[in-house]
């Protein structure tokens, strides 16, 4: 268009623009690559055909400058189609890729690619060339190192050779401190028994329990008493934790009992029928009138109605003392055979 809009239509209309297009094109190209473009169309136009360097037999052939298209021939003419190679799939072409195998940067920027400008400490230097990359006061360690000042302190005297200066030596006599701590200088804040007082405080530095000593106990332990004794430590034992003294439980591994009971201990004194003997000795547990099955059984009572000796769950005439059965007469009557014939006299 703008070829056509320029110099094209010109070529047409002025004879002298034609005198001055092969002028140019004789020349050396100096001018841009469009520029270059428009005068070959008007070259064309003028004579019906393209110059030299537009026609081509191989891609080596043909150059437009322009680092993002393809330089191409086809069918004997250079063609330049845009070139959308992403190597790194990051949305920019290759051609104006700075870092077309780093999916994170378009241009090198200070680190390069492959390496991100990252700067942690904010100071406006990278990471990649911080020395202190976590101290926003110092790009380079200098005599001291990052988070201290490059003050005259620095190479000064250390005089208890701790790797401290004395200017920054809390203790600069004593080489396992820096600062004086709860203890002060040349005391150490050890705290033997782990309570949280160091030693120089603590009276009883090897009983976590105690920080000064019992009058009567001094650092054994305190004066305690209870339901089984007293002593220094002394603290009433309950093996079975059920808040009896061991020395009134009669029952030490039970907590559910103090005594042995009926059952003993380990075993509990249930008495599921009621009737005060326990489970464990009751030989019907489920039946409150009975601790042993007797002749009938659990539940069924052992009554001898009649008196004789057999009761009414095994008597067939539990109301006829005489019989346990009814025999030939029946329950209240005796079988008696007076004749003796083997026929009772009830039937006789």
């Amino acid at each position: 268009m703008f070829c056509m809009d320029g110099i094209g239509n010109d070529l047409y209309r002025n004879n002298r623009m034609a005198q001055l297009l092969r002028r140019a094109m004789e020349r050396p190209p100096r001018t841009h690559s469009l520029h270059k473009l428009c005068l070959a169309l008007g070259f064309a136009v003028l004579l019906g055909s393209a110059p030299a360097w537009a026609q081509c037999a191989d891609n080596s052939q043909c150059d437009d400058g322009n680092p993002c298209t393809l330089n191409e021939c086809q069918g004997g003419e250079c063609v330049f189609p845009n070139d959308t190679s992403d190597s790194d799939s990051d949305g920019t072409p290759d051609c104006s890729d700075g870092c077309p195998s780093n999916p994170i940067k378009t241009y090198p920027g200070s680190c390069g690619c492959g390496t991100p400008d990252t700067d942690t400490d904010n100071d406006l230097t990278p990471d990649c060339n911080d020395e202190c990359p976590y101290d926003p006061s110092k790009a380079t360690a200098g005599l001291c190192g990052c988070w201290m000042a490059d003050t005259p302190c620095c190479g000064g005297p250390d005089s208890d050779s701790d790797g401290t200066y004395d200017c920054q030596d809390g203790c600069s006599s004593d080489p396992g401190k820096t600062a004086p701590g709860i203890c002060g200088c040349g005391i150490a804040d050890t705290d033997t028994d782990g309570d949280g007082t160091p030693d120089c405080n603590d009276g009883c530095p090897s009983n976590s329990g105690l920080q000064s000593a019992d009058p009567n106990c001094g650092c054994s332990g305190t004066w305690g008493s209870g339901a089984c004794g007293s002593g220094c430590g002394y603290v009433d034992s309950d093996a079975d934790g059920d808040s009896t003294p061991d020395c009134n439980d009669g029952c030490l591994s039970d907590s559910s009992k103090t005594s042995a009971g009926q059952c003993g201990c380990g075993i509990p004194d249930t008495d599921t029928d009621g009737d005060s003997t326990a489970d464990c000795n009751d030989g019907c547990p489920s039946d409150s009138n009975k601790t042993s099955p007797g002749s009938c059984g659990c539940g069924t009572p052992d009554t001898d109605t009649d008196g004789d000796g057999t009761p009414d769950c095994n008597d067939g005439c539990p109301s006829e003392p005489n019989k346990t059965s009814a025999g030939v007469c029946g329950c209240g009557i005796p079988d008696t055979d007076t004749d003796g014939d083997s026929t009772a006299d009830c039937n006789d």
